[in-house]
């Protein structure tokens, strides 16, 4: 049986762009206004105002700003490009002086010629509720950038294409580090990512007799060495076979044990090529309802348990690298092959429902 050494890994992460809304607005949320100046400043703030007005070819309106996600400004500082949270676009003439912000360092107030684009975050309310941590969409540079949970990503390489709900970011296997996050983004002790993914061009076997090929998620140090991702493998060195995960401190698993493998076996499903849900879960106390609670890592395919076989020791305390990053699409040395990604959740706890999975959370 070969062990993997230390692995060189690539990562990214995959979007959306046709919305649908699942969460009605409460009155708790926390509203954060991001701006980018022109001078190439950003200031982070809460904002002294509740909307924005504008006037459009049709119509004068006023928009709530809890409903904006961002506002572009082109070089007239007056006409702005309006990305509402519905996936509405607006373009018109805004009518607004001077924006107030209570930032860390005081009050200050930005005369709206100096501010370039504007970002709106919400926290608290229905995300603070269901203990959503990363939520990134990814359909476009500007969404990876800014997440609408969380921390905003880093773009690196790839192309947007359609993707599970509007558009995903492909990468190819010549495309290592798609999309990267702070590493620290991943939470303990207990938690959860999902993401949708679709494979295309693979082979109908997973190489031998080990290696990644691909892993989907993954954190590595800046050393390069990592041991917390999800990947196909027929053999990660633990005695795990299929679809694979190493949580580090925790354990890996595996669907099976080590041995040959197709992706399609790995996946339970005859359509490789099409969409599937990933989650990879862990707990330090164990997996409620994974081997009676005996279990502290555990992979799930559309819904449903993929792991059978746990290979390797399993601790008490989880370890993912906090000097480096967190993303999608890391490999060894695969020559072909690419993965669309769309949709990345990150999670406190150890969810195991998703029966949510078919809709696009906001």
């Amino acid at each position: 049986m070969n062990r993997l050494g230390m692995i060189l890994v690539a990562c990214a992460l995959v979007t959306v762009n046709h919305r649908v809304w699942s969460a009605e607005p409460t009155t708790n949320e926390v509203l954060t206004v991001i701006l980018e100046l022109s001078d190439g400043s950003r200031i982070v703030g809460t904002p002294g105002i509740e909307a924005v007005p504008v006037q459009t070819a049709y119509a004068k309106m006023s928009l709530p700003l809890k409903q904006i996600r961002g506002v572009t400004m082109e070089a007239d500082h007056e006409t702005a490009a309006f990305e509402l949270r519905n996936g509405d676009k607006i373009k018109g003439v805004i009518t607004l002086g001077p924006i107030p912000l209570t930032t860390l360092f005081g009050k200050v107030t930005i005369p709206i010629e100096h501010i370039r684009a504007l970002q709106v975050s919400l926290s608290g309310g229905a995300f603070a509720r269901k203990g959503l941590v990363l939520w990134n969409r990814l359909g476009s540079d500007y969404e990876v950038a800014r997440s609408s949970v969380g921390p905003g990503g880093k773009f690196n390489a790839g192309r947007f294409v359609e993707g599970r709900f509007g558009k995903g970011i492909e990468l190819n296997m010549q495309e290592q580090f798609g999309v990267t996050f702070p590493a620290e983004i991943v939470p303990g002790p207990d938690g959860c990512i999902e993401f949708w993914a679709k494979l295309a061009d693979f082979p109908t076997n997973i190489r031998q007799p080990g290696g990644s090929w691909p892993g989907l998620i993954a954190a590595c140090s800046q050393s390069g060495s990592q041991d917390f991702m999800l990947c196909f493998c027929a053999n990660d060195g633990a005695a795990n076979g299929g679809l694979c995960a190493r949580v580090a401190g925790l354990g890996s698993a595996g669907t099976g044990q080590f041995g040959y493998w197709t992706y399609a076996r790995a996946l339970n499903s005859d359509e490789v090529n099409g969409w599937h849900h990933y989650a990879l879960v862990w707990a330090t106390a164990g997996i409620a309802g994974v081997d009676n609670g005996q279990r502290k890592a555990a992979v799930y395919v559309d819904g449903k348990l993929n792991t059978g076989f746990w290979g390797g020791g399993t601790g008490d305390k989880l370890a993912v690298p906090t000097d480096g990053r967190f993303g999608l699409l890391s490999h060894q040395g695969t020559p072909s092959g690419r993965v669309v990604f769309d949709n990345l959740k990150i999670w406190n706890y150890a969810k195991t429902d998703f029966s949510d999975r078919d809709t696009e959370l906001m």
